[in-house]
């Protein structure tokens, strides 16, 4: 199992968005380390178009993947950079075949370890292809999902999926940070 946390050079609003310091530590830090104290995922990449968000996800232990230009425009669905990625480690003779996928993303610092594990356990408990993460309204807050490597790279939506609610938010202003940082401080 590995998670892949896309991360792209350009943000438009916030200069640096993912790397940018939310109470002293990059943004991208956050969900790295969740990543990493999660009791499942063996192994987190980052995927950027970006050498200085490459050099911190290595910082923070995580591998790089590097992304094609093409795949780091505005418009472009961060699910191709996933499944990009997804096949870079396929490819890799060194790297061991993940049959789940945890995509995280790297503007929500409020993702925790213990989210991602109830994720993991409920994808597996209920023999789902996906699970991924909702606020207390039940809307998808993209924070994160679950997928197995079939549903990563499926034509079709799936209906055999889940949802586990967490309390996150997207960073993507100034406000955004002071806001997380509030929450962060508990």
């Amino acid at each position: 199992m590995v998670a892949i946390i896309p991360a792209r050079g350009g943000s438009k609003r916030l200069k640096d968005k993912n790397i940018y310091p939310v109470l002293g530590k990059p943004l991208l830090g956050w969900g790295i380390e969740s990543c990493c104290n999660s009791k499942y995922i063996k192994d987190v990449y980052v995927t950027s178009d970006s050498e200085k968000i490459l050099d911190v996800a290595k910082e923070y232990g995580a591998k790089s993947i590097v992304r094609p230009p093409e795949l780091a425009e505005d418009k472009v669905f961060k699910m191709h950079a996933v499944i990009h990625a997804v096949e870079t480690i396929l490819n890799d003779p060194q790297e061991k075949k993940p049959d789940i996928i945890v995509v995280v993303q790297a503007n929500s610092p409020g993702v925790m370890a213990v989210d991602l594990d109830r994720a993991i356990e409920k994808l597996f408990n209920y023999s789902k292809q996906e699970i991924f993460s909702v606020d207390n309204n039940l809307n998808q807050n993209a924070a994160f999902r679950i997928l197995t490597r079939e549903a990563v790279f499926q034509r079709d939506l799936s209906t055999n999926c889940g949802v586990v609610e967490t309390r996150d938010y997207d960073i993507h202003t100034l406000e955004d940070v002071a806001v997380a940082e509030l929450y962060l401080k508990g």
